[in-house]
């Protein structure tokens, strides 16, 4: 009879134990959470801006090209080739997952074409 007394004290301390880890996991999840849309804010922002940038930079580029002004254009090309060669240094596409394994691995992001890349490419093309 002590036997399963002892037994049934030993499963309410665990399932005391379960409960408060899963409140912690709880509360984490949700900071987790509300960390996660507040960068999703961010990054919408951030879309929003250089959205806005781009299309001053196509602006600015076509006044340049109707100007004549075509060595600031060619010195702009060279700093987007210079860019786009040092990310691709710092962040080489085959070596972003290296080191973790397939479920560790998120999904690669979806194309778009709002990002720095692209509003470089844009500008070029007025040229």
């Amino acid at each position: 009879m002590s036997g399963s007394i002892a037994s049934y004290d030993q499963l309410v301390r665990q399932v005391e134990a379960l409960k408060k880890e899963n409140s912690h996991l709880r509360r984490e999840l949700e900071d987790n959470s509300n960390h996660l849309s507040k960068l999703e804010n961010e990054t919408s922002d951030m879309k929003e801006v250089l959205k806005h940038l781009q299309g001053k930079l196509e602006q600015e580029a076509r006044v340049m090209v109707s100007s004549g002004q075509t060595e600031v254009l060619d010195q702009l090309k060279a700093l987007q080739m210079d860019i786009t060669s040092l990310y691709n240094l710092k962040f080489p596409p085959e070596a972003a997952g290296a080191g973790r394994s397939a479920e560790d691995s998120p999904p690669p992001p979806a194309p778009h074409r709002d990002g720095a890349g692209d509003l470089g490419r844009a500008t070029l093309r007025l040229l």
